[in-house]
This record gives C-alpha cells, sequence and structure tokens, in this order.
C-alpha cells in the first residue's frame, strides 16, 4: 500500500476513535454507528457525504480509498492490532457465509474489501461512500441518493466543468461500470429500495438538505438506543 494512502487511514482511523471517546465521555451509549452512501454519479453523493460526516464528527471512506486499501493483499499489520481480531473475524465470517463463493479473483478482491469495511465498521463513527458497502453492512444507516439524468448532468457540467455530451457520456459510462461491480461481486443484478434505510430523489434537494435528512435518522436509529 503508497505511504500515502496509508497514512491517510490512519488518519481517518484515528478520526474515528476520537469521534468514539467524545461519545463515550458525553455519556452515549457507544454502538460504533456506520453510516453507507450509495449514489448515481452526479446525484451529489460525495457533497453530501463530506458536509454529513463533518457535521458528526466522523471519518469520511470514499471509493477511492477503499478501493487503493482493498487492492492490496492485506490492511498493514499495524492497522489490524490496532482494533478487535474477533470483532472482525466475527464480520469476515458473517459475510463470507451471506456471499459464499464466487470467481478467484473477485473472492479475492472480495476478501480484502471484507476486511477493509470490516476494520472501519470495527470501530464505526464513520461514512463510507459507493462500493456496495451496504450489502456488507446491512445493520449500518445505508443511504441511497439519486436524480433525474437532466439533474446529474446539470450538476456534473457545474462542478466539473465541460459540455453536456461529455457529461452525459461520463454518467452513461459510471452507470454501467457500477451495474457491472454489484452483479459481478455481489449478484445484485437490481437494486431495489428495500436494499436501503433512506432514499432520497435529489432533484428538489439541496446536499445541505440531504445531510440533515440523513441526521435526523442516525439521531433516531443509534442516539436512542
Amino acid at each position: 500500500m503508497p505511504k500515502s494512502t496509508e497514512q491517510i487511514a490512519f488518519a481517518r482511523l484515528r478520526q474515528s476513535e476520537l469521534a468514539r471517546d467524545q461519545r463515550q465521555e458525553s455519556g452515549q451509549v457507544v454502538v460504533n454507528p456506520v453510516i453507507t452512501i450509495s449514489r448515481s454519479m452526479g446525484s451529489g453523493g460525495l457533497i453530501t457525504a463530506q458536509k454529513l460526516a463533518e457535521i458528526l464528527g466522523f471519518s469520511l471512506w470514499d471509493k477511492e480509498l477503499i478501493d487503493a486499501m482493498a487492492a492490496e493483499s492485506q490492511i498493514p499489520s499495524e492497522v489490524v492490532e490496532a482494533f478487535d481480531e474477533r470483532t472482525i473475524s466475527e464480520i469476515e465470517l458473517l459475510i463470507h457465509a451471506c456471499l459464499g463463493r464466487r470467481q478467484m479473483s473477485e473472492f479475492l478482491y472480495l476478501k480484502h474489501l471484507t476486511r477493509v469495511v470490516a476494520t472501519i465498521a470495527s470501530i464505526g463513527n464513520a461514512v463510507i461512500l459507493g462500493r456496495g458497502v451496504n450489502f456488507l453492512l446491512p445493520n449500518a444507516l445505508n443511504v441511497r441518493m439519486d436524480a433525474s439524468i437532466e439533474r446529474r448532468v446539470e450538476n456534473m457540467i457545474k462542478f466539473e466543468g465541460g459540455d453536456e455530451a461529455a457529461a452525459t457520456a461520463k454518467i452513461t459510462k459510471s452507470d454501467k461500470e457500477r451495474d457491472h461491480y454489484l452483479t459481478g461481486l455481489f449478484g445484485k443484478e437490481k437494486i431495489h429500495s428495500f436494499h436501503y434505510d433512506v432514499s432520497l430523489w435529489m432533484d428538489k434537494l439541496s446536499s445541505d438538505c440531504a445531510a440533515d435528512i440523513i441526521k435526523t435518522a442516525y439521531t433516531g436509529i443509534y442516539q436512542s438506543k
């Protein structure tokens, strides 16, 4: 794993630790909360995830960082040793039992992805963006964000520049790759609303509003325990 990726991972895990410690000090029951956000490209998921993590004081794990960690043979031993191995092992066994055997290349990626996610979940206080993580953590607060193609194209042009044709092509490519990823790795040919606890249609919602809605759901689920 490149040193820069490892340093980022350590920093974000430490951020989760600090958030957990603060909750303990305030007398809240510690349940290691995790929020996953699945989104279509251009729906505002990244911005919402960033704002939500900032509001809650959680660490944010985007798909690029998850992919970089999962691409390696294993998480650095120093990271693993910082957490409860028994908890991680139990999560891994549960996930493998649910997903069953895959093709070797997919199985190996899934194994590493599972270990990354299990490590993050073992301490909680995290927002995880993308990679179908909701299927690995069914007990997390799992959120889905979508929008019309018109709104998604508009957002892409606003934040990345370019023209309508380029934005549409990029979104179309992303949608196909996402479908291939979910079908190949998790056997999910179609995504249903029951795969998520909260579904947001972003045509009329701002990222601030979306973050507030997710925070309200988080408060109702986790802080009432």
